[in-house]
């Protein structure tokens, strides 16, 4: 689904400075994965890398299985539809739509249509998401929490494949981290026993501890390194001072 193969992966700020280094790692149809790292480790360029987002300085981003670079355009479009971000800085919505008009926006440019034709799916998912009250709704308007919601009605409007999230619980408080506990795992197995399909998580994190009753599988970054660690008995079990220090109170979320 995505892999990431030799690869070197460039600051934002500095493309000539690497960010990551030798990265391979790939993410299977229906995984559930948890990044972890300290704030400024390189969590949210991993999953830009992975997702397509970020140009690579050496190696290989291959997404269902064919190398990014080598697709066309029209390939790119396609797997666009396939891949869900969620950015962590309120969800980069436009200003000037209103919470509806975010949300059909890429329905829309990805179908070619208006919106009257998208407006029940639309609807259906700012429903599930709970943000159907403020639909008519400016970005600027909402709280952060919620601006990160319609961020979500957003990418599963387009009912990507994969999804990765960029440290979504951070600055929510407990009720707001627990309905995203709650829906992500639900969304997950739900829309597996109603299509048969797999949908697949990618979540970055600074505080591993919400994520141990949810995730499957876990990785952490260090010194410009990724190292798979397993599943959640491994991270419970871990001696690791990094992993040890993820999973102390006082954690960012």
């Amino acid at each position: 689904m995505s892999a990431l193969r030799g690869a070197w992966i460039p600051s934002r700020e500095d493309p000539e400075l690497a960010m990551l280094e030798e990265v391979d790692w790939s993410v299977a149809p229906g995984d559930f994965w948890v990044v972890a790292g300290q704030p400024g480790s390189g969590k949210s360029h991993l999953l830009e890398a992975a997702a397509g987002l970020l140009p690579l300085m050496r190696g290989e981003c291959w997404l269902f299985g064919a190398p990014w670079l080598g697709m066309s355009a029209a390939a790119r479009r396609q797997v666009r539809r396939r891949v869900g971000f969620i950015f962590t800085d309120g969800g980069r919505l436009f200003g000037h739509l209103t919470v509806l008009q975010n949300v059909a926006l890429a329905l829309c440019y990805h179908e070619a249509c208006a919106f009257e034709r998208v407006r029940e799916r639309v609807e259906s998912v700012l429903d599930r998401t709970g943000v159907t009250a403020w639909a008519d709704r400016y970005p600027q308007r909402l709280s952060r929490s919620m601006r990160q919601r319609v961020a979500l009605a957003r990418a599963l409007a387009l009912g990507p494949d994969v999804l990765f999230l960029d440290n979504p619980l951070s600055g929510l408080d407990a009720g707001q981290s627990r309905w995203w506990l709650e829906f992500l795992p639900g969304w997950l197995s739900g829309r597996s026993a109603v299509d048969g399909s797999s949908m697949t998580l990618v979540v970055a994190t600074d505080d591993l501890r919400p994520w141990l009753t949810v995730a499957r599988q876990f990785g952490v970054i260090r010194g410009r390194r990724w190292a798979a660690l397993g599943g959640v008995d491994a991270i419970r079990g871990s001696r690791d001072p990094l992993v040890r220090d993820l999973l102390a109170e006082g954690g960012g979320g």
